[in-house]
């Protein structure tokens, strides 16, 4: 009962002590003037502290999530140090699988202009499809028993070869021109177009002095001279029935019977002949007798 009491009049106390007032007074040294006079009671004083606590944490945290002070918070940095690591990774592993993947592209056109062959010793043994050892052979055809019957009538001289022989199949490799991959003899801005109206059968593409002319697909050099309109011009005979010139060279690197390889380089760009009037390739294509124009198959 009297621990009850006691309790009742701390609180009463304390209550009390918050409701108290106090006045703050602010005077001038030298005279003890009156400059100022606030009226203050603990209760203003814990609201006022708290509030000024509530701004101060605020500006705190805005500070750190608005600034580059977040940086030097131990553990914050960290965090984004990691995920700034973790995007770089993954750029990284995107750039690697495209890298791979180019590589793989670029050898196979290389392969593909060179005229490589893919032999067993390029292929990875792993991927090779296995072979069963035991392979049962299937029963010979009535053709094929009727054609073996023949020959062997033929061979003992019980029957004469026909006189005429069955037509050839047809030839089936011929490509397309749209089909054939073809280099760029020289990269630059193309002066004058194809037109057949005005006798034009090539394209005029500027370049600079002594750049190196490339050939546009793998052949065999059937021209290299000089002419009066037209200055050092090289002719090389590729496959599918086409033919390239190249025309007011100031060099030429190759002779006739010369192989080359596509982007080989076979003149140095000039503006030879009495037709050029400065630095430039003439560059003809004819596929199967007719000039075709190089614009549609080939990106200068």
């Amino acid at each position: 009962m009297q621990e009850n009491k006691a309790k009742a009049n701390r609180w009463r106390r304390l209550k009390d002590r918050s409701r108290a007032e106090y006045q703050l007074l602010v005077r001038d040294v030298k005279n003890y003037e009156e400059i100022a006079s606030y009226h203050l009671t603990p209760l203003n004083l814990y609201f006022l502290l708290s509030t000024l606590l509530l701004v101060v944490a605020a500006l705190v945290f805005l500070l750190i999530t608005f600034t580059p002070l977040r940086e030097y918070i131990p553990g914050y940095g960290n965090v984004v140090e990691r995920q700034e690591l973790e995007e770089l990774e993954s750029m990284v592993g995107e750039l690697s699988d495209l890298v791979e993947a180019q590589d793989l592209y670029i050898n196979n056109l290389k392969r593909t202009v060179l005229g490589e062959a893919i032999t067993a010793d390029s292929i990875d043994q792993s991927d090779a499809v296995g072979i069963p050892e035991e392979v049962t052979a299937l029963p010979p055809s009535e053709a094929e028993i009727q054609l073996r019957r023949e020959l062997e009538q033929e061979r003992n001289g019980q029957l004469r070869p026909t006189a005429t022989a069955p037509p050839p199949l047809p030839v089936t490799d011929v490509v397309s021109l749209a089909q054939v991959y073809l280099v760029a003899p020289v990269n630059g801005e193309v002066s004058a177009s194809f037109n057949l109206t005005s006798e034009h059968t090539g394209v005029d593409i500027l370049a600079p002095q002594n750049t190196a002319i490339k050939a546009t697909r793998a052949g065999i050099v059937f021209m290299s001279e000089f002419t009066n309109a037209h200055g050092n011009v090289i002719g090389i005979q590729h496959d599918n029935n086409l033919i390239s010139f190249y025309k007011h060279n100031s060099q030429l690197l190759k002779q006739v019977g010369d192989r080359v390889k596509a982007g080989e380089a076979i003149a140095i760009i000039g503006n030879t002949g009495t037709q050029s009037t400065g630095p430039h390739l003439h560059f003809e294509l004819w596929h199967e007798g007719r000039a075709v124009d190089p614009g549609e198959y080939i990106s200068f």
